[in-house]
This record gives C-alpha cells, structure tokens and sequence, in this order.
C-alpha cells in the first residue's frame, strides 16, 4: 500500500500534516550548513561503534572551556534519514563548550524499532571512551528522542553518566503508527508497537527531561509530548515541557542552533553529573 493509498486520520496526524511547503528549502539551507560545518569544525567522520555500516558517528570538539558532550539521534521514523544532513546542529553547541556526536543507526525494514535501538546503545560506550566518560546529554528528535529515552532508561554498560534529555517532536506511543504508510517498512502489529512504545514503561531515576514540540506541529505529536512529560513526571523524573511557538516539525531544529534558542539555552543548563572516569 503506497502513502496515496492511506487516508486514515493518522496518516494525517503523523504525515501528511506534518509536511510543510517551506520544508524543502529548509533542507536544502541544512545540507549547505552541514558541509560548511565539516569544512570549517574538522570533526572526526564516521567512527564506527558497531559491525553495521550505519553504526557510526561524527564527533566535533569542541576548543571553549568543556561543558560536556551531545549526542544527537536523527528523525527518520527509524527507517530513513542519515546524520550527514544533521551536521549544521553541532558548531552552535561545540561554541557553547560542548563536544557534539551526530549519530547514524540501522534503519528498518533490516531491523524492528527496538533492534535499533540496540544498535543505537552501542554508540554510548564508544563516546565513553572518545570522550574520558564525560558527561552526556542524549538529543533526540522525531524518532531519535524514542531511540533517546530507551537509552537513557536502560543504562547502557560501559557508558558515560547521562545528565538529561531533550526530546524534540518525539514519538513515544508506536500504536498509531499501524495504519499509516510508515508501517510498510517497520512491520509492526499491535504487540511490537506496544512493545516499542517506552510510554508504557517509564522508570523511576531517569535524567531530568525537556520535552518540546513546534506550535505548528499537529494535535497528535503535541499530545505525544504532553502525554511523556506526564508519564515521565509520574515516575518521580524531572520533566519539563515546551512549546516552541512558529515551529513546525522541522524548523524547531533551529532552535537548537539560534542565539537565545530555547532549546540551546536548555542544553547549556543542564546540571551534569560529574565524569565517570
């Protein structure tokens, strides 16, 4: 079944409404930005963590007095998208004294959701040794925050203390997924996506979260968010959400990178636990 083929009111919710006419020059302004990034930051590319071809990641170091370290996981709906487009969100923060890892992982249909996020938890040992265990702060948008909270609730071995979250437009609820275009290569069905869903068991002593979704986002991923923040705060962990005004769900992006960007500024907050080394 192709996406023309699906008219349900969730392939609205978690598509169709979500795309934008201003988002294909919005990509194109983050491709640009992303190589100048690699041309004027000289990060480390593509350092594999894992056997797959896709587990691998780019590091930039920062040179202003260290604050810690970043790691980014993509938006794709666990089936597309590469860090290479993601590049442009590291030198704002490597300014602000923080290391950044943009972080690629396997995509479906070779892998189930939580396949990847196995794969994904290797990347957090690595940055553990590039990095002397310093402190992490996990940054996930779209898919990459579900693939953020399942990290920090199980607490990889070998990795760095995590200090907090910033979910950006998350999905922490699969099951809505089921009718819509994207389970043809995720493969879901009712159990999997339940199973998936870190919404229905959130555990006592994660990292203090933000929780933020654009204004201009649609009624469903605005209650994903509100719905974890909830989840998330019940089980006595620091919750904090946001609503970034005039952002759709991949402008709010820039908000990471402006001065006096909501969530820059939340980043550069964070009280981070000290190193494990």
């Amino acid at each position: 079944m192709t996406q023309a083929d699906i008219s349900t009111a969730n392939q609205f919710e978690y598509i169709d409404g979500q795309l934008r006419p201003s988002q294909a020059a919005l990509f194109e302004h983050f491709a640009a930005e992303s190589e100048l990034a690699v041309r004027s930051g000289e990060p480390a590319l593509d350092l594999a963590y894992g056997p797959h071809p896709r587990q691998t990641l780019d590091l930039f170091r920062t040179t202003q007095p260290w604050r810690g370290v970043v790691a980014y996981f993509h938006a794709g709906y666990w089936q597309s998208r590469d860090k290479s487009g993601f590049r442009f969100l590291a030198p704002p923060l490597v300014a602000d004294g923080f290391d950044v890892a943009v972080i690629n992982y396997p995509l479906s249909p070779e892998l189930g959701v939580m396949a990847i996020v196995a794969a994904a938890a290797a990347a957090l040992p690595l940055l553990a040794e590039l990095t002397d265990s310093a402190p992490l702060i996990l940054v996930g948008h779209s898919a990459g925050a579900q693939i953020a909270v399942e990290l920090a609730m199980s607490k990889p071995p070998v990795s760095a203390p995590i200090g907090g979250i910033v979910s950006i437009s998350g999905v922490f609820d699969l099951e809505p997924l089921l009718d819509t275009s994207v389970n043809a290569k995720l493969g879901l069905d009712p159990a999997t996506a339940r199973a998936a869903s870190p919404i229905h068991r959130v555990v006592s002593g994660a990292p203090h979260t933000l929780f933020a979704v654009g204004a201009l986002e649609t009624r469903a991923f605005q209650d994903q968010t509100a719905r974890m923040a909830a989840a998330w705060a019940e089980a006595g962990n620091g919750a904090v959400q946001l609503t970034v005004p005039d952002a759709d769900h991949f402008s709010i992006l820039t908000d990471l990178c402006r001065e006096g960007g909501v969530l820059r500024e939340a980043i550069a907050t964070f009280d981070l636990p000290p190193s494990a080394s």
